[in-house]
């Protein structure tokens, strides 16, 4: 895997999903294998953090400023610092109706429920809201933490895949730094 650190000129979810996917020419039939979510928000431009299966390269849309390969090497029992950007839901009506999850302590047990195979300590949560053009603006839940890995697939599994909704829109990206 790759970490990059990416700059687009669009704050629309859905027009930086479609600048990402330009950072990857040549492979028009490919699945989605990439997280990211945005770091920093200028006036004219964001800043996103970046992980992909395969490496990217600067279009005209949007400019990798740094690219470094990524494997992560997580041990049973040890604690890690974490950061999460999560579109918390939940499904009513046997699964057909969607709705944002709203009240604070909900989304920190939806978060648990998503990190099945650790335990998780919330340090801080900032919600926000995220636009776009072609779907409903959406509130959007920055998590950090700790968190103890007790099942290792489970939590690379997470790292892998991302987490909830909305991952083509810059949700999803489970960060984790070893706490010395």
């Amino acid at each position: 895997m790759y970490l990059s650190k990416v700059v687009v000129n669009h704050h629309d979810t859905y027009e930086q999903h479609q600048a990402i996917w330009k950072l990857f020419p040549g492979t028009p039939e490919r699945k989605r294998d990439h997280l990211f979510r945005v770091e920093e928000q200028s006036q004219n431009s964001c800043k996103l953090l970046l992980q992909s299966s395969t490496q990217p390269a600067s279009c005209d849309e949007a400019e990798v400023l740094i690219t470094k390969e990524f494997n992560p090497q997580l041990s049973e029992g040890s604690f890690y610092k974490f950061k999460l950007v999560a579109y918390p839901t939940k499904c009513l009506s046997a699964g057909k109706k969607v709705v944002e999850i709203k009240e604070a302590d909900a989304q920190v047990e939806w978060l648990q429920r998503k990190l099945e195979g650790a335990n998780v300590q919330v340090t801080a949560m900032d919600s926000f809201l995220v636009s776009s053009k072609k779907t409903y603006n959406s509130r959007y839940v920055c998590f950090e933490g700790i968190i103890q890995v007790l099942n290792t697939q489970l939590i690379e599994k997470a790292l892998v895949m991302g987490i909830g909704r909305k991952k083509h829109a810059g949700a999803g990206l489970l960060s984790l730094a070893r706490m010395s």
